[in-house]
């Protein structure tokens, strides 16, 4: 530490990546929305501690919603609705109701509260800021507690989190508005104590219906209770346990593989799903795993058969893009995007880039590498299958972050109009220079570069590129609504909409 501190100022200062390269400060609104759509605020990230990208969160939040209370609104319903994100809208929606206009926070608790917990969320967060709960809060959560089902109550009850539906009941003093959420609220308040009435029509609806969590923890995880679950599995719970039924022997069960391989083939049901890429992703690489694993053919045939309708299932979910001609996409697969998305969660920031730059590069033809201290080559044209594409790309990386370096060595030769980037932009060397001389060279030419990580500062300046953050592959159909505006307003107008 010096008391003859440098005469610049802060802004004149010097800025640089965290791998030591040239940087450039983003906007307090631009930080804010690649932090909220590249976070899942769960676990330490490679570049910061949970703790440290949570204050860095409401250091902006703060400021911004004060500032502009409409963008943050409209961020907090692109996030939740255009993203599939939950806890970051959550948390700018508690913003909104301790610093912006209640009527807006109110509205925004509408599009943003979609799930049965996630009002739990918002109360969870502001206690952890140290707020009062403001009546427009309270308000807006006993309003949404009474629109819930009965059985949703029951089913998100949270039970050992630091704010449970018991305790959503009790700050905010709903008014039941009929007799089963009269019976379901005496039941989550006072459980064992409740009146007999309330006990028996809570079990009932606990009852109502099989469910694969029910059945298991009823009966166990034994391959028969497995049997018994996997009718009612669908979407996520049924991707992630695909090993669990490989383990009790259902995938090689004809009969069950059938129910199973009926599900994965209807297009419009597993469209329904909405699960991201690389969540399938993960489930066809954990098969293959398997499959080497296995000394019989007959099973491994049978698990193949399984992975193939995997891909096939991945292809059905992957979104138009109405974008014309070739593009360059560059995948960033450096040591930092090896660290995973989420502390539970096995995915990966380059798992989750590679996807995203499989599907683009199979919609629009073009060329696409991946990069780390050198340009990595995909010996696989577009008609090559996403997972074939990804495997390989994950196979190569791992070590710096040379984007400048990528780009002079690409950019060489191609003749397309359109430069698409996945990357956490934490790069070693200069990638603007490269990336600017390419966009003035040619009429109508534009680069895109997708923050997947949503950490500051950035690798090339908001001006002259079109930058978004986050990792759904939604991202790509929006692509060309980014075109004529900046991101800010682009989600502050929610222009978004029209391709979501």
């Amino acid at each position: 530490m010096s008391f003859n501190t440098s005469r610049k100022s802060r802004s004149d200062a010097e800025i640089l990546t965290h791998e030591g390269g040239r940087g450039f400060a983003p906007s307090a609104a631009m930080e804010l929305l690649l932090l909220v759509t590249g976070s899942l605020f769960s676990g330490d990230t490679f570049y910061e501690r949970d703790i440290h990208r949570k204050d860095r969160l409401a250091r902006l939040a703060e400021p911004v919603t004060q500032a502009d209370p409409e963008f943050v609104a409209a961020l907090a319903v692109y996030a939740r609705q255009g993203l599939g994100l939950r806890s970051g809208p959550s948390a700018l929606l508690a913003h909104l109701f301790w610093w912006g206009p209640t009527a807006l926070a109110r509205e925004v608790a509408k599009g943003v509260w979609l799930r049965g917990d996630e009002h739990l969320e918002t109360l969870a967060y502001t206690q952890a800021q140290g707020w009062k709960l403001r009546k427009a809060l309270k308000q807006a959560v006993a309003e949404r507690l009474n629109t819930m089902s009965p059985a949703a109550l029951l089913k998100y009850r949270r039970r050992g989190r630091s704010v449970s539906q018991k305790d959503a009941l009790i700050l905010c003093h709903p008014q039941p508005k009929d007799r089963d959420h009269a019976l379901v609220y005496e039941y989550l308040v006072r459980g064992p104590q409740a009146l007999p009435e309330a006990q028996a029509y809570a079990q009932a609806l606990l009852e109502e219906r099989p469910t694969w969590e029910r059945i298991l923890s009823e009966q166990g995880r034994t391959p028969q209770a497995w049997q018994q679950a996997l009718p009612h599995l669908q979407g996520l719970s049924l991707v992630r346990n695909l090993k669990n039924l490989h383990g009790a022997g259902l995938l090689q069960d004809p009969e069950a593989r059938s129910l199973l391989l009926q599900k994965l083939t209807r297009p419009e049901e597993v469209r329904r799903w909405r699960l991201f890429p690389y969540q399938w992703l993960l489930a066809i690489f954990q098969l293959e795993a398997l499959s080497t694993s296995l000394a019989e053919l007959p099973a491994s045939r049978a698990l193949s058969e399984v992975k193939a309708a995997l891909e096939l299932a991945l292809e059905a979910t992957l979104p138009p893009l109405p974008l014309q001609g070739p593009s360059l996409v560059l995948v960033d697969l450096s040591g930092s995007m090896f660290s995973n998305l989420s502390q539970h969660s096995e995915a990966t920031y380059a798992l989750a880039a590679a996807s995203l730059g499989a599907v683009l590069y199979r919609r629009t033809g073009g060329r696409l590498y991946g990069f780390d201290d050198d340009l990595i080559e995909l010996p696989y044209g577009p008609e090559a299958s996403v997972a074939q594409m990804v495997r390989h790309l994950l196979d190569q990386g791992g070590g710096g972050t040379c984007l400048g370096h990528a780009l002079q060595q690409s950019l060489a030769g191609f003749q397309g109009q359109r430069v698409v980037i996945f990357t956490d932009e934490q790069v070693h060397d200069d990638a603007e220079t490269p990336l600017r001389r390419w966009i003035r060279a040619g009429q109508g030419r534009m680069a895109y570069l997708v923050n997947v990580a949503g950490y500051a500062p950035l690798a090339i300046p908001e001006q002259g590129v079109v930058r978004v953050g986050g990792f759904s592959e939604r991202l790509l159909a929006l692509l060309p609504l980014l075109e004529s505006q900046d991101p800010v307003a682009w989600v502050r107008t929610g222009a978004w909409r029209a391709l979501a």
